[in-house]
């Protein structure tokens, strides 16, 4: 998500009143019986309506107003917001005709000007509601971060922060009781939220996962990836799942709420959102993919009989290509300004938008050799000349203060210039479908372009299963997913991609994938696909892998 005020990022009304309908916090309960924490609470997004439905579960319950100090925890950072907060909750409580020194005193009572993340031990919660701060784990302050690190054992240095929100909130609720927030999902997906997904896996129940990278949550725009997810202190049970549309709209939510509590074993297709309910959830930390039953049936069945698309039987490889540190560096459109032996002709990911490899020719200034020590620009003249020159911002870089003095002109990554001759399949990352682009051994690949090396498969072949709709859902069921349906293929994503025996697709079925990678035929690569991973009678209807 964009960063505004501290990572604050503020949410829609309706949004806001569909997670408290989802954990539950409704007025017709004895809300004043109950504690709600809000982590974050900005300038009131979710207070306000908490406060509105505590004041009319108190009218119905004919209860005390001095049964509502405890009721209510808000915590906030930002002293001005604080401020903003007690203005607006103030005038809410007078116009429901609370006198001025109760309302003063429960707000004194409700809000606190301090760090969640830091508090001290607090009584626990009903629920634990709100949108947490998105802040990088590289924009945190490092004294901050190492503070947080020790208080979230579910941190690391490069975790963003509001998986620490999510590891506080739970260690404060009460047995049965309920975390609703609005956060990225990347903590699903990624290698950073791995400790969480263990934590969660271990000692919660994962109740309701609605992602909605289309749907316009936030009064801002957001980069990130929303989700709501809801976890509760109880043993694991049936848990559901949705996806929404753009059409998604604040009269769409009735129909999700009544899903949710009343579809239970039901699946619900329609314009506005596809819900699914799972018999359980994954008790793992390895990444969580979040689509339907089916597919995941699918994903088991696919990961118990193939192997991963990296593996030492096929001697197939994964990665990623070059990370200079400053591109305008080290890539070079002019090839006289460094020694020729140091150069290697560069694929970047702009240059494979339409499918192909074409553009302008550019080039790699490579500083390393190849035993992988960089080079002693004394006995490269033009190089010493042409890195002197930019001597001041590269020693600025983060990796050059990090590494030793001389190491200044080093790119981010190592190149190994062996890469050049090797054929290879590249995909570009962030598209809509998986489009191998075959590369017979000419290119050093950039930064965001994704390379596969293999000694046993052709690799056309491989192209021809990669544009199937069977690698498609794998990686659509694992990656994170951004606005439009866009993919992330990272290598992390790639690699969950099972794969049978080269061997074992017949010379037939091979000639036809071919085909279908040469003329970009997805529709002709998936029936192929179909057949070599013998799933015809197990997935006879098509749509069920398209709509992951």
């Amino acid at each position: 998500m964009n960063k505004s005020n501290n990572g604050v990022v503020f949410t829609k009304e309706w949004i806001v009143e569909l997670m408290l309908d989802c954990c539950g916090y409704t007025s017709d309960k004895n809300l004043a019986a109950s504690l709600i924490i809000e982590p974050s609470c900005g300038q009131g997004a979710f207070l306000i309506p908490i406060v509105r439905r505590l004041i009319a579960s108190t009218k119905k319950y004919s209860c005390n107003i001095a049964d509502l100090y405890d009721s209510i925890r808000a915590f906030e950072l930002d002293e001005q917001h604080i401020k903003e907060c007690w203005t607006m909750l103030f005038q809410l409580l007078i116009n429901e005709g609370i006198d001025i020194q109760t309302a003063e005193k429960l707000l004194d009572c409700w809000l606190v000007n301090s760090d969640f993340l830091l508090c001290e031990t607090f009584r626990k919660a009903d629920y634990v509601i709100g949108n947490p701060p998105y802040i990088r784990g590289t924009e945190i302050d490092r004294v901050l971060r190492e503070k947080y690190i020790r208080a979230c054992k579910t941190m690391t240095a490069g975790t963003d922060i509001y998986v620490g929100f999510i590891e506080t909130g739970l260690r404060y609720l009460k047995p049965n009781g309920v975390l609703n927030f609005i956060c990225a999902d990347r903590w699903m997906h990624n290698a950073y939220g791995k400790k969480l997904r263990k934590l969660v896996s271990e000692n919660y129940s994962v109740d309701i996962i609605l992602k909605m990278p289309d749907v316009d949550a936030f009064n801002t725009e957001v980069s990130a990836y929303p989700a709501i997810i809801q976890i509760s202190k109880t043993p694991q049970s049936i848990a559901a799942s949705a996806s929404m549309t753009e059409l998604f709209t604040e009269e769409s939510v009735p129909e999700l709420i009544d899903w949710l509590h009343n579809g239970a074993g039901n699946s619900c297709l329609k314009q506005t959102f596809s819900g699914y309910w799972h018999k359980s959830w994954f008790r793992t930390d390895d990444v969580w993919p979040v689509t339907s039953p089916d597919v995941i049936t699918l994903l088991e069945k696919l990961n118990s009989q193939y192997h991963p698309l990296q593996n030492k039987t096929t001697e197939t490889q994964v990665g990623i290509g070059v990370a200079t540190g400053r591109d305008d560096v080290f890539i070079l459109h002019d090839p006289t300004l460094v020694e020729k032996c140091l150069l290697l002709p560069l694929v970047t990911s702009a240059q494979t938008r339409s499918g192909r490899i074409e553009g302008e020719k550019v080039w790699l200034f490579n500083p390393w050799d190849n035993s992988g020590n960089l080079i002693d620009i004394e006995q490269y003249p033009l190089a010493r000349k042409y890195l002197e020159s930019h001597q001041e911002s590269l020693r600025s870089r983060h990796v050059a203060k990090k590494s030793c003095e001389k190491s200044w002109y080093r790119t981010i990554d190592k190149v190994y210039p062996g890469l050049v001759n090797m054929p290879k399949l590249l995909i570009q990352d962030m598209k809509s479908y998986i489009q191998p682009i075959l590369d017979k051994g000419d290119y050093y690949p950039h930064h965001n372009l994704y390379w596969i090396t293999s000694e046993q498969w052709d690799l056309e072949v491989l192209g021809g299963l990669l544009i199937s709709d069977v690698a498609r859902m794998t990686v659509g069921a694992y990656c994170v997913k951004m606005r439009g349906g866009t993919l992330r293929l990272q290598a992390q994503y790639l690699r969950k991609i099972r794969l049978p025996e080269p061997s074992a697709i017949d010379f037939k079925l091979q000639a036809e994938l071919v085909d279908a990678f040469r003329n970009d035929d997805r529709s002709k690569a998936s029936e192929a696909a179909m057949q070599a991973y013998d799933l015809k009678g197990f997935l006879h209807e098509k749509h069920r892998i398209c709509s992951c």
